[in-house]
């Protein structure tokens, strides 16, 4: 039987995608699946033709979601969300409703910002991020109004902020830009570039590709190593690393006291009538 293109990629990223969950990776993103088998010899980054060199493991990632395969859950979209405010019958069920999402502060008061370029990679660190009750945001490229609108106002002199951007020439930029708005908005930041550096590039034997900036007349070609280049495991621990060395205490010690408020009070609230 001669396996289509479409069959060998859907076999690839179904074993990708058990390596995921096997390493507790999930949800990930099209994207990272995409630079993962670029790096297997899977699939190229260069074009042929008018498809786009991903459109074909797109393709595949369809069809294996809508066939069971893979659960839809395990792929993040961070281009579309729903807002829900719905309640509840009483303040007392909405209370327990959302009980589970109450967090006790490991930060005192204090939690390190994360910042990245891409909405892919915010994304799939948002899990982590949840977990280490830490503000994550993602620039989407440069912008402005954004920065000054929702995340300066968020900040203060001397809060760290951990970055993690493409190492490259527009990726450079577009921290220093990030960096410089922030800064004067609130004073000077403990600003820390996570990824991609360059001795991440030689410890993980990363190859640049070749890029095209559109904002030059030359076509601006310049080398440019891209986050999701890095497998996502490894920038997950890198951010866990880092925020373990930040906590001033263990989070499983608060997470612990955290759970035990929780049951104390829902029992409260268990024995209250309707309010």
């Amino acid at each position: 039987m001669i396996e289509t293109k479409i069959g060998r990629l859907r076999t690839a990223l179904k074993d990708l995608l058990t390596q995921h969950e096997l390493a507790g990776t999930l949800p990930t993103s099209a994207r990272f699946l995409f630079y993962e088998l670029v790096a297997a010899g899977v699939i190229s980054k260069e074009r042929h033709g008018a498809r786009r060199p991903d459109q074909d493991m797109n393709d595949a990632l369809i069809s294996l979601r809508e066939s069971g395969d893979v659960e839809w859950e395990w792929i993040v979209d961070e281009t579309r969300s729903l807002a829900d405010w719905r309640g509840a019958a009483s303040v007392r069920e909405w209370v327990l409703d959302v009980l589970e999402q109450a967090r006790v502060d490991p930060w005192l008061g204090d939690a390190p910002q994360v910042i990245t370029e891409s909405r892919s990679l915010a994304g799939v660190l948002r899990v982590l991020a949840r977990r280490y009750a830490i503000p994550i945001a993602a620039t989407n490229g440069q912008v402005g109004g954004f920065l000054h609108t929702v995340i300066a106002p968020a900040l203060h002199a001397g809060q760290h902020v951990l970055y993690l951007g493409d190492l490259d020439l527009a990726g450079d930029q577009i921290e220093a830009h990030t960096r410089r708005v922030l800064e004067r908005a609130v004073g000077e930041l403990a600003w820390e570039r996570l990824a991609v550096t360059q001795q991440q590039v030689h410890d993980h034997g990363l190859t640049p590709i070749v890029k095209g900036d559109r904002r030059y007349a030359d076509g601006g070609a310049h080398e440019a190593v891209e986050t999701e280049a890095l497998r996502q495991e490894v920038i997950v621990e890198i951010l866990r690393g880092r925020l373990d060395e930040l906590l001033p205490e263990p989070l499983a010690r608060v997470l612990g006291r955290e759970a035990a408020q929780r049951r104390r009070l829902a029992g409260l609230l268990g024995q209250q009538g309707e309010l």
